[in-house]
């Protein structure tokens, strides 16, 4: 196992480690990355905010619970 890391992605007979590399090649490959450039670039950009949540620690993400409430705040945004 490469990097002694997961995710491992076997291609041609090589693993391949690195979730970066990895999911844009999967989407890629399953034509799952939007219809354009601009949908590409939008798929990468949550990709990141994503992983950059995961190292805040939780410090920048809220999440907003209750009766007849539920979302997801994000530094001033409301999903």
């Amino acid at each position: 196992m490469p990097y002694e890391k997961l995710p491992v992605l076997e291609v041609d007979g090589k693993p391949v480690a690195q979730g970066n590399a990895v999911a844009p090649y999967l989407a890629r490959k399953y034509d799952l990355m939007g219809k354009d450039k601009w949908d590409e670039l939008i798929c990468e950009v949550l990709v990141d905010t994503l992983e950059d949540l995961e190292q805040d620690d939780m410090g920048g993400l809220r999440l907003c619970n209750g009766p007849g409430k539920f979302g997801v705040y994000v530094w001033g945004t409301s999903f």
